[in-house]
């Protein structure tokens, strides 16, 4: 049979089995990009076009005005595009089907408000953290190395960091939780802080990723055809698919899971209430499900959304939306 760039999906795979014992992360991830190496090029095709229309704003505004705060507003609009890769990415780490078109535009469609205001958030403070961080470096050096300057310096380091952390985890939170975005932030930025180790170890590969690329646009020859590759095959998608495999993990392990484990144990104690029944005939029954014993939060489309019935004796959770 013929060789389909986007795939063949008459031929049936051959599956995984349920007992399979899961593999390491490592291993996990590289087999994931190899099962999805076609998908994760068209993701980061779909990427690229809104960078296009990003890099026509800009020379547009330019014509207007040099100025580079101005010209550089439609990296705001980018924002919004990285919510379909976190989408699609977010399911490929958690080894779900998701279709790379309809899930991305969708994606993009639902959550286009909330990822927009935080682009504009991202933008606005990037400029002013990139201000403070020269403002005291110049201050440091101007002064011969005077310690008081470490203080303030240090200080707008570590908030860039723990901003940039707090990134990792926002357009995943906004494609998965029904919340409002001050929560979200509230929750990354727990993230940013809880998650540290894994944070600093995925900056560090990000960091080392760009200036390769950027190492490679200086030199001729294969580097700067394979740097260039990169980008226009899988850099976007790539990374998305990075942040995702190794954020996800903690998420579902401090947001979902608890959830769900105190559900459980709320509906085995409501049970047991109305149903006082012995050990033997409890292993054997097992009581119809109903509508008040059901989870208030199930996933609907890829996110985890709130059931109509909204209980507000019920304590918060982290992913809990309160008004």
């Amino acid at each position: 049979m013929a060789f389909s760039f986007f795939g063949n999906y008459s031929k049936p795979g051959p599956g995984v089995s349920k007992d399979e014992p899961p593999k390491p992360a490592f291993f996990r991830f590289w087999s994931i990009i190899g099962r999805k190496w076609t998908k994760f090029i068209q993701l980061n095709w779909l990427f690229l076009l809104g960078v296009v229309v990003a890099v026509l704003l800009f020379a547009a505004i330019n014509r207007i005005t040099p100025l580079v705060a101005v010209c550089a507003l439609p990296v705001i609009l980018l924002f919004p595009w990285w919510g379909g890769l976190a989408y699609v990415t977010r399911n490929y780490a958690r080894e779900e089907h998701a279709f790379v078109w309809a899930d991305y535009r969708d994606a993009v469609k639902e959550n286009f408000g909330k990822l927009l205001i935080n682009g504009v958030v991202v933008y606005a403070l990037s400029f002013v953290m990139v201000y403070a961080i020269q403002f005291y470096f110049a201050l440091l050096m101007n002064n011969d190395g005077n310690w008081m300057y470490y203080i303030p310096l240090a200080f707008s380091v570590a908030i860039a960091l723990i901003f940039l952390f707090a990134q990792y985890y926002i357009p995943l939170m906004v494609v998965t939780f029904d919340l409002k975005l001050r929560h979200v932030y509230k929750n990354a930025f727990i993230f940013a802080i809880v998650g540290l180790g894994r944070n600093l170890l995925l900056t560090l590969f990000l960091v080392v990723w760009i200036a390769l690329h950027a190492l490679a646009f200086y030199l001729t020859g294969w580097p700067l055809l394979l740097a260039l590759l990169l980008f226009l095959l899988f850099d976007f998608s790539g990374i998305s698919f990075l942040i995702n495999f190794a954020t996800y993990p903690l998420v579902e392990k401090m947001m979902i899971k608890p959830y769900y484990e105190k559900q459980a144990a709320e509906k085995e104690a409501k049970e047991a209430a109305k149903h006082p029944v012995l050990e033997s005939e409890a292993a054997q029954e097992e009581p119809e499900e109903d509508e008040e014993d059901k989870p208030e939060y199930v996933f609907v489309n890829g996110k985890l959304v709130r059931r109509t019935r909204v209980d507000d004796d019920e304590d918060g959770q982290v992913f809990e939306d309160r008004t």
